[in-house]
């Protein structure tokens, strides 16, 4: 997409209008800004009528202003990027997915527009409850490697709840799409992501399989929705604020051994140490997740509260 002008419509499409900024004003009504970070901000809208009546529909509007800096032209093209993925999956959507509705483009804006979903996932949930979650959100990372799709930045702050209670993911802003006939579909060397969150190899900016990295993200999401921090933490909150910091965190990524304490059945421990294996070779893949025993089995009593220490230093 050229980085200064707004992508060409068609009249077959439905979903991506190239508007003035005095149209968007007539058809949309800015709520409250729920969200941002450097690459824009997330809005909470309500659709206008033709007449000017506000819908009691609610949306959310993920938007970026245009202007000629090279770092707002990349931002238009990181959405347009974002909105050619998600809109992959319109007419097949998952309900772990966030569902997509329209990209609009004006001289002043570039935004998509989509589902509006208040709650976000919490944490130091009861694994009884989280389990229907984890099934859901591991069945929609498959469904995204099956059509080529990595999502690079999963995370419980990208994970938000429907009203159904489904976790939906969201925020396909890092993802990246590949064709799946290329000898080197799924292969980066990028680091990019929550630092937290990074599998080993990706930390490095190692040669690495994407969909491995998701898998890694995932498993550790999954240990902080269930124990409130992830497993590589010594506690809730532990700030990296340095890149000294980081390298102690990474450290023990590539170490592979949990610290702190922690609780959990014995089936989900298990899971989740094939998730969020160090060794990349050795992690399962989201469909091998998708088979694991954990699913077919009731939940057995948790032991008492694991625990491993690490010196301060590690």
């Amino acid at each position: 997409m050229d980085s200064s002008h707004p992508p060409s419509t068609s009249s077959e499409s439905s979903d991506i209008f190239s508007l003035t900024d005095q149209v968007l004003s007539e058809k949309l009504q800015f709520i409250e800004e729920i969200g941002f970070g450097n690459w824009g901000s997330v809005w909470l809208c309500r659709p206008k009528s033709s007449s000017g009546e506000l819908s009691s529909q609610k949306i959310a509007v993920k938007l970026v202003h245009r202007s000629k800096t090279s770092t707002t032209a990349a931002r238009v093209r990181s959405l347009w990027n974002e909105m050619k993925i998600v809109r992959t999956f319109k007419n097949e959507p998952h309900p772990s997915i966030i569902p997509f509705h329209s990209f609009i483009i004006t001289p002043s804006y570039a935004l998509i527009t989509m589902d509006y979903l208040p709650t976000l996932v919490p944490v130091e949930v009861e694994e009884k409850k989280a389990r229907g979650w984890f099934r859901s959100l591991l069945s929609g990372v498959e469904f995204l490697h099956r059509r080529g799709v990595v999502h690079n930045d999963i995370k419980p702050a990208n994970i938000l709840l429907s009203p159904k209670t489904v976790p939906v993911l969201v925020d396909f802003g890092f993802a990246e799409k590949y064709d799946l006939e290329s000898p080197t579909a799924f292969q980066s060397n990028l680091s990019y992501g929550t630092p937290e969150y990074l599998s080993p190899e990706r930390a490095r900016g190692l040669p690495h399989d994407t969909r491995k990295s998701d898998v890694w993200s995932l498993g550790v999401t999954f240990f902080e929705i269930l124990i409130g921090r992830t497993p590589f933490e010594h506690s809730d909150g532990e700030q990296f604020t340095t890149k000294e910091d980081l390298e102690k965190y990474w450290a023990r990524t590539l170490k592979g051994k949990w610290v702190g304490s922690w609780k959990l059945s014995p089936g989900i421990e298990k899971l989740l140490h094939r998730m969020i294996a160090p060794n990349a070779d050795l992690r399962c893949t989201a469909a091998q997740a998708m088979s694991d025993p954990y699913w077919q089995n009731k939940i057995e009593p948790s032991p008492p509260h694991r625990k491993f220490s690490c010196t301060p230093a590690e």
